[in-house]
């Protein structure tokens, strides 16, 4: 029996000891069904209005900090208000991944491109910088005018009587949508003498009757492009819209390589888009694809081929506005 009460006398003790060590609770509420007690944070955490989980949100800042887009995935996106698209065709990877959101003001894109595509400027004739569509780059003498990406808009809820994308190599236009109403393009290219990435300019093209274009693949740089489109350069998306990161690897989904790519995330004018045509907001809805003419670093213009687009097949995305 002695033996007995030593081992239970120690066994108190080391109770004892445990308690002595445990730190109080903050809040001094009994455990629920014995599970661990957490702290109160003094937040209320947000939920559904039915005792769930808040659905997901984004608040996107066009300030070259790309983590809140890391939150938006192909799990996280609800393929309405929230837009997430990968590559599929491994002969044209050079847009790798696309992400949509849009608040009251503004539609927001993320992408990523292949570095290898992206034109780069000659370091020995100096920086570029940010220019117009009647003169290009500032200092254009150290870069070609290259390839765009080009964002296909359909934003007035009526996919009449407008425009196709232009034909994608053997194909009649990239997407069997036919309801686009303006395509801003955005120049950019590396600044090599500084090792950056550097805008050029933002246009927005669209299609106006007299143009007889209506229904056609716009196959042409210059369709779209009116008269006034120098003072309309910055409608949809001004120099301090649009931020880029450096060269950064990511996982190519399709080969599951690590590959060089820049990071873009811009915002476009829900105002602007259509400001060249009628006025009018986009609205409800918009229907997007994204494409990336430049194929390789050489500065040009390339072919409608270009280097990929988004979506990869013949659907184009439709983005819910909020």
């Amino acid at each position: 029996m002695k033996k007995v009460f030593m081992i239970l006398g120690a066994s108190l003790m080391a109770a004892l000891v445990v308690i002595g060590c445990s730190k109080p609770s903050n809040n001094n509420q009994q455990k629920p069904d014995g599970g661990e007690q957490k702290p109160d944070d003094g937040e209320q955490k947000p939920d559904d209005g039915q005792g769930g989980e808040k659905e997901f949100s984004l608040d996107v800042a066009i300030d070259g900090d790309f983590s809140e887009w890391d939150t938006l995935t192909d799990e996280t996106a609800d393929g309405e208000y929230y837009l997430y698209d990968e590559n599929t065709d491994a002969e044209n990877n050079g847009v790798l991944r696309v992400k949509f959101t849009s608040d009251e003001d503004y539609i927001y894109m993320y992408t990523e491109l292949l570095f290898e595509n992206i034109a780069l400027s000659d370091a020995e004739k100096g920086a570029i910088g940010f220019g117009d569509c009647n003169n290009g780059y500032e200092n254009h003498g150290a870069i070609n005018t290259n390839g765009a990406l080009i964002i296909y808009v359909g934003g007035d809820g009526d996919d009449n009587k407008l425009y196709a994308a232009r034909s994608y190599g053997d194909e009649d236009s990239m997407w069997d949508y036919k309801g686009f109403d303006a395509f801003p393009q955005y120049y950019f290219g590396y600044d090599s003498s500084r090792d950056v990435m550097q805008m050029g300019w933002q246009q927005n093209n669209c299609v106006v009757p007299e143009e007889d274009l209506w229904g056609e693949p716009l196959n042409d740089h210059g369709a779209g492009w009116v008269a006034d489109t120098p003072d309309h350069d910055s409608d949809v998306t001004g120099e301090q819209d649009i931020k880029f990161s450096g060269v950064v690897k990511v996982t190519d989904p399709v080969s599951k390589k690590e590959v060089d790519v820049i990071k873009i995330e811009l915002s476009m004018d829900r105002e602007g888009i259509l400001k060249i045509i009628d006025g009018g907001k986009v609205n409800n809805e918009a229907v997007l694809g994204v494409f990336y003419e430049q194929v390789g670093h050489e500065s040009q213009q390339s072919s409608s081929q270009g280097a990929g687009k988004l979506p990869s097949g013949n659907k184009a995305l439709t983005l819910k506005l909020k």
